[in-house]
């Protein structure tokens, strides 16, 4: 994405300010039995990855997550409590959109042809119920064409790490998300890297245009936050991405 124009980043957990259990570059509010980040190293913490990435002074819009399909055009939204969605999408140049994440799939979007971008935030709710989709769909309604849409998927559970149950298991095949699904012994384990190329796929992105690495969060303690390793006291990365 950096070739065709925009800054973006999948941010790791090293570089930042805060101290354990948040260490060190923490960008979630996180609060857990006896300790909490507060909310000026979490700002100091995005201030650091925006100038890393050559998105210094852009207004940086962030959101409540909750596990839901919807996406926000970010010039929306007013400045004031934080608005609830999983994913943002944005025309102005001026601004950068932000996800946090510690396992669930972050998925970042560009069209290099208008230079609109999206951010999404997807748990296995979200990949079932259709956030990335309606992601593209946003970006649609800003002028955006599917076929010239680029994507980047970043770290986030791996299958080996993630077993699920057999409501969660059969709901994904019911969702056309069966290839992700590993049948495996005690339980299955879902694939959310792979589910999240099926759905960027079965959006009208050519797999030509879909870059990532599967990287597990769980399996990483040196690199990533992982909240079903470390529960409550578990930090948040962020994917951020803007035009240049």
């Amino acid at each position: 994405m950096v070739a065709a124009g925009f800054h973006h980043a999948f941010a790791a957990r090293h570089g930042g300010v805060s101290e354990p259990p948040f260490a060190t570059l923490n960008l979630g509010i996180a609060i857990a039995p006896g300790a909490e980040d507060p909310l000026d190293r979490v700002d100091a913490n995005f201030v650091r990855l925006l100038d890393a990435i050559g998105l210094g002074g852009r207004r940086l819009v962030r959101v409540t997550q909750v596990h839901g399909t919807e996406t926000l055009v970010a010039e929306r939204i007013a400045d004031g409590p934080r608005r609830e969605c999983d994913a943002l999408v944005a025309a102005e140049p001026a601004l950068a959109v932000a996800i946090r994440m510690a396992d669930c799939v972050p998925v970042l979007l560009a069209c290099p042809r208008t230079g609109r971008v999206g951010a999404v935030h997807a748990g296995w709710r979200g990949l079932v119920a259709g956030t990335i989709e309606s992601a593209v769909t946003a970006l649609e309604s800003l002028g955006a064409r599917r076929g010239d849409l680029l994507a980047a998927i970043g770290p986030c559970i791996g299958v080996e790490a993630y077993e699920v149950g057999p409501e969660v298991a059969a709901t994904c095949r019911a969702a056309g998300l069966g290839a992700a699904v590993s049948d495996r012994e005690p339980r299955e384990h879902l694939d959310c890297f792979r589910a999240a190329w099926i759905r960027l796929e079965s959006s009208g992105i050519d797999a030509s245009r879909i870059d990532g690495t599967p990287l597990c969060t769980s399996s990483r303690p040196d690199e990533f936050f992982s909240y079903r390793r470390d529960g409550a006291r578990s930090g948040r990365m962020a994917a951020v991405i803007g035009p240049r």
